[in-house]
């Protein structure tokens, strides 16, 4: 695949694979030494693999639905983390937004 530069898209990465084996093929995604054809991968996934060591800031984005079910896409880059701040950490505390409603019916 690596050989064709297409563009993959995977729903749950994360889904079947340990975490470590999930970093290892998102660094040879990012390794212009393996994916010189620039190979591109859309996933989701859950928080684990949010690092900055293995994404630049541009490339991480998020997905959030409304109350009308309306769906908004945004990147990270629009709430300036700092260098050295834990993604996930950030995230899970709701500093990006994305945060989940529950239906009180």
């Amino acid at each position: 695949m690596l050989c064709k530069g297409c563009v993959l898209i995977i729903a749950e990465l994360d889904g079947s694979l340990y975490t470590k084996i999930v970093c290892f093929l998102l660094s040879i995604i990012n390794s212009f030494t393996h994916n010189s054809k620039g190979v591109q991968l859309l996933f989701t996934t859950d928080t684990s693999v949010m690092d900055a060591k293995l994404f630049r800031r541009d490339q991480i984005w998020f997905i959030e639905k409304d109350r009308s079910h309306a769906t908004h896409l945004y990147p990270l880059t629009d709430f300036s983390p700092r260098k050295n701040e834990s993604l996930e950490k950030g995230y899970l505390v709701e500093r990006y937004g994305v945060i989940p409603f529950i239906n009180s019916q």
